[in-house]
């Protein structure tokens, strides 16, 4: 089956909200302590501030191509999965070397730089062209909407991760949590579209906490659609709750703290569920 994919237009003004994440990273930031800066982050061999370089890097290519169309480092044509993921690691990597020599300092007034920039890139896109590319969404194109869906939740999971480093509770107001929550919801139906299934067949996914959700996915002949009310059959079920639901998708939760989940139905379905990322390959903190 083939996912029936998400609506034409987009859910809200996401643009925007990169103004909201920045400023919340900026006052992050302007607290640390300098030997915060150094406290290991979630991401084996990066600190706190090896990661917020990583955060520039991020800024760097999107204004690199999204605003210039320069595209410095290609991807190798014709390579594997495997290979394009060890390209990307290993060329993040690199940056993330070559940024040593920065302070915290330049770091901070660098990404407070780049954060406008990238918003007003973004708003110069057509939300609603099939002319992106979300390789956990979709096999080809996909609307211009759902990637800036993606490059806000990466900025987001990343504050998350450095709040970790910090020993703070996750930031999971609703304002940002919930649109990211609802573009990484979009790796489902891709993922259950490789799984044989029936039309009307249902599967249930209810997040609990700050940041409420109840998604049904019914099978169609075009592919797995969400829709208000299950179909005829729910097939599987998953509950989870805020902080569960975006570890989970982005590899950020332990395979022992997957053991509470809630679960019930096709043992495949479930695994699918289970296995289910909105990421490409396997994060440097997996």
């Amino acid at each position: 089956m083939n996912e029936s994919g998400p609506p034409a237009d987009p859910p809200g003004d996401i643009a925007g909200l990169f103004g909201v994440e920045r400023a919340r990273l900026s006052e992050l930031l302007d607290d640390l302590e300098p030997a915060g800066w150094q406290r290991p982050s979630p991401c084996p061999g990066w600190t706190v501030l090896g990661l917020c370089c990583h955060l520039l890097g991020v800024d760097f290519s999107l204004l690199a191509w999204g605003r210039d169309g320069y595209l410095g480092t290609p991807a190798p044509e014709g390579a594997s999965e495997a290979e394009f993921i060890a390209w990307l690691d290993d060329m993040q990597a690199e940056w993330v070397r070559a940024a040593r020599r920065l302070s915290p300092r330049l770091v901070t007034e660098l990404l407070g730089w780049t954060g406008p920039r990238v918003t007003e890139v973004l708003r110069l896109q057509d939300p609603c062209a099939r002319t992106a590319s979300v390789s956990w969404a979709s096999a080809g194109p996909v609307l211009v909407w759902l990637d800036q869906a993606r490059e806000l939740s990466e900025r987001w999971i990343h504050r998350q991760q450095l709040l970790q480093a910090l020993g703070r509770p996750s930031d999971l107001r609703a304002d940002l949590a919930g649109p990211v929550l609802d573009g990484l919801r979009w790796a489902y139906p891709y993922r259950l579209g490789q799984h044989p299934a029936e039309p009307g067949d249902t599967v249930t996914i209810v997040i609990s906490g700050p940041v409420p959700r109840t998604w049904q996915l019914v099978a169609t002949a075009a592919g797995w659609e969400y829709r208000d009310e299950p179909g005829a059959r729910v097939v599987a079920s998953l509950g989870l709750t805020t902080e569960q639901a975006w570890r989970l998708l982005t590899n950020n939760l332990p395979a022992a703290e997957q053991t509470h989940l809630t679960t019930s139905g096709d043992a495949a379905i479930i695994t699918v569920l289970l296995g289910t990322r909105a990421i490409v390959g396997a994060p440097r903190w997996a």
